[in-house]
């Protein structure tokens, strides 16, 4: 599709003019910055009338604070790029998408850049990250050198002229002034990193003293421009009703928000935030819905991750969750099936039904039919009570038969019997008990196979498998493994009351490169593993389980000593004998460190030579 500067021009202008009709009937604007393509979804849905796409969006979404977004990274705009054209754009069907630039990249050319995000689908820019937040010494090195708020600036207004629309973060009077000159169509107040959350900051200014300093900002741009659109974000705005009291005290117009949005994570709960923003006239005292959302977080609570992969099986469960149809959940051991059953249920009519489940792997023919059906008094010697079976257990809740894959034959037709009638009686019994329960089922078998080899039922495949939902194995999605990391180590220390902050950079790249055939559940042995034998906050290369550590091809530690040995002058190599190493420590008293600098070496690799001659 040819894209000219005229038609952009078009598209601002009428963006423009819907945001602006919508202000004069009273309506309040709420643009959402996010970091995945579902949280984008649940945002449009819940009425956000832009999508802005931030590097500290992609970064709060792998569980890693915003403050990252100001931290040196290479190439922020092409991070933005790539996930705004693979995982957001895609998603986002009638409202503009907004690109976060790094307007003070000194390799940014302008014309080229603006071709390609329109190509691309972005019908707008924000500067993010803004140099307007860094003050003191470095923010005067950062205009003197053409790399700081003046360029931004110059950015907007170029922008502008190629008929994008720009919203202009700024910070104060003299920001917003600089801006407005500009001609930008949209000026947000940005107050900081949002307060409070998990990884938010603690402190901060008040909303009295927000309301006051947006006040000031807003009369400054409006003198220069009167039309242009006022909006506020961050800071101490965490809550719809802390918006509500700046558009009571301000002339604010909308709100950007982003943690404030995704606070609670549950995607699907963005729209209901989203749309809480939107209608601060009409909030109630009480939260009517803060209940429902809390039991539908206890679903997506313990499924880690953001990539495309699984914001597939998110939607999917979405979508299946409330037509009541069997489920069948596909995926090799290990990658959490039993989550995604649980989180279908948990978003269903029948959430407040039990959910119930079975291991058909685990139990022999006879005692899976009285597992499933229950029995009566006296059917076989040892039964000397009735026992209600699984499917009775389920009334009206969710039945959950794990391995189903591993079922044997005979209990098949009896299972496909009870699925199709909806009725079955127990063993021993001939009252014919009706059956109102939803089956959700799970194999890391090829059922497809197993019907050619005539072990599973073709009949029964098709009555289980409605819809199927395949729950990627962790190889597929790696980029996954830092944010499953930090919610492990966070359990680990709940669990065995360690106090682990972190992983080292080596140990995370052999994390990396490892392929999981045992998948998440693998993974969460070997940080346990590693956990129990270090003895330090950090987990290193050396406490993960052997085999990965074999495993490994880079060895990022490795290289770093074959640097230090090349440093050395190649003294270790010209020196291979036990006699050079027991003069060299004599020479230093035995102290490690000072025989480790003199050869300039570190310490772990003159440990290693010293332990291959036999020094202890």
């Amino acid at each position: 599709m040819d894209i000219t500067s005229t038609n952009f021009c078009t598209r601002r202008d009428e963006i423009l003019k819907l945001l602006k009709e919508n202000i004069s009937n009273g309506k309040v604007i709420v643009g959402v910055a996010v970091g995945s393509g579902a949280a984008a979804k649940y945002a449009e849905e819940g009425g956000a009338d832009f999508i802005l796409i931030l590097n500290a969006g992609i970064f709060r979404s792998a569980g890693i604070p915003s403050i990252a977004s100001y931290m040196p990274f290479k190439s922020s705009n092409e991070m933005v790029m790539s996930i705004g054209e693979t995982e957001i754009i895609p998603r986002i069907k009638k409202i503009p998408v907004i690109f976060g630039v790094c307007a003070t990249d000194p390799l940014l050319n302008y014309d080229y850049f603006f071709n390609r995000i329109k190509k691309i689908g972005f019908t707008g820019v924000v500067n993010y990250p803004t140099a307007c937040l860094i003050d003191g010494q470095y923010r005067q090195y950062l205009e003197e050198t053409g790399l700081g708020f003046e360029n931004e600036v110059k950015f907007m207004k170029m922008a502008t002229k190629a008929g994008l629309v720009t919203i202009a973060y700024v910070h104060d009077t003299r920001d917003a002034e600089a801006m407005a000159k500009a001609n930008v169509d949209i000026l947000c107040i940005n107050f900081g990193f949002t307060l409070g959350g998990k990884n938010g900051i603690k402190c901060g200014f008040t909303l009295e003293q927000a309301a006051e300093k947006a006040q000031q900002i807003f009369l400054t741009a409006s003198r220069i421009k009167p039309d242009i659109i006022k909006l506020v974000y961050g800071g101490p705005i965490t809550y719809p009703n802390d918006f509500q009291y700046i558009v009571e005290t301000t002339e604010a117009q909308g709100y950007i928000g982003g943690s404030a949005i995704e606070r609670i994570p549950v995607e699907s709960s963005i729209s209901e935030t989203t749309s809480k923003f939107k209608s601060i006239y009409m909030l109630q005292k009480e939260n009517i819905y803060l209940k429902q959302e809390l039991a539908k977080k206890q679903g997506f609570d313990k499924i880690i991750g953001n990539s495309k992969a699984m914001q597939e099986v998110y939607d999917l469960i979405m979508k299946v969750a409330e037509t009541d149809v069997n489920i069948l959940i596909t995926g090799e051991t290990g990658t959490g099936k039993e989550l995604v059953a649980r989180a279908i249920h948990l978003h269903s009519s029948r959430r407040n039904g039990p959910f119930i489940t079975v291991n058909c792997a685990a139990l022999p023919l006879t005692l899976l039919e009285s597992e499933l059906f229950g029995y009566e008094k006296g059917a076989f010697t040892g039964a000397v009570q009735r026992k209600l079976g699984r499917f009775e257990l389920a009334q009206s809740g969710t039945l959950f038969l794990d391995e189903i894959g591993e079922m044997e034959l005979a209990i098949q037709a009896k299972l496909l019997r009870a699925i199709q009638e909806k009725e079955f009686e127990r063993v021993g019994g001939v009252k014919t008990i009706h059956s109102d329960v939803r089956i959700i089922s799970a194999t890391n078998r090829d059922l497809q196979k197993a019907i050619e080899e005539k072990s599973f039922r073709e009949d029964l495949y098709y009555r289980l498998n409605v819809v199927e939902i395949r729950v990627p194995p962790l190889r597929e999605r790696k980029e996954d493994i830092p944010a499953l990391v930090s919610y492990f180590v966070k359990n680990i220390n709940d669990k065995f009351k360690f106090n682990i902050e972190r992983i080292s950079p080596d140990a995370l790249q052999v994390l990396l490169e490892y392929n999981w055939p045992g998948n998440v559940r693998e993974l969460k042995n070997v940080l346990e593993h590693a956990a129990v034998l270090s003895n330090k906050k950090i987990i290193e290369f050396e406490d993960l389980p052997p085999y990965l550590q074999k495993y490994s091809n880079t060895k990022i530690h490795n290289i770093f000593e074959i640097v230090e040995q090349k440093n050395s002058k190649s003294k270790i190599q010209d020196t291979e004998n036990k006699e050079f190493y027991r003069e060299l420590l004599e020479k230093n008293h035995w102290n490690i460190t000072k025989a480790a600098q003199e050869l300039n070496i570190s310490r772990k690799t003159l440990y290693k030579k010293l332990k291959q001659f036999g020094f202890k």
